[in-house]
């Protein structure tokens, strides 16, 4: 019986406290509609410039990430290149591979999916036994 009221009030006051979340919710979104609402036509504009300049920035640096390699993986031949990418860009994941590790490809595969996901880090891959010095 004690287990049932205690079931019962929680229940409740669960009620209760999803309902006052509701409420501000609805009036906060209540407010944001009304705020553009009584918005003219010059702010309405300004609004809309703000956008396409922020849209027209991200163009611009997924297209200088492009130009620096992003968005693929692929291997360079040698340390001296190493250095001269990691130097270019800001992210950079490099994998040191072996070609005798099948691990090593499973890795690739994974890795060259998310470089056509994240154009915003660098992903090479560098032949351990071509790098001596690195590894």
């Amino acid at each position: 019986m004690e287990a049932d009221a205690s079931v019962d009030m929680f229940s409740k006051v669960l009620e209760h406290q999803l309902l006052q979340t509701t409420k501000l919710v609805e009036e906060h979104l209540d407010s944001e509609i009304q705020k553009l609402d009584q918005m003219d036509e010059d702010e309405l504009e300004r609004l809309k410039e703000k956008r396409l300049q922020a849209l027209r920035k991200a163009q611009q640096q997924k297209q200088e990430w492009l130009s620096k390699g992003h968005g693929e993986y692929r291997e360079i031949p040698s340390e001296r290149e190493f250095f001269q990418e990691v130097k270019e860009s800001e992210n950079v994941v490099c994998h040191f591979y072996r070609d005798s590790t099948f691990r090593c490809k499973i890795l690739d595969r994974h890795l060259a999916i998310l470089s056509k996901k994240h154009l915003e880090t660098k992903f090479l891959k560098l032949n351990v036994e071509k790098a001596p010095f690195l590894c």
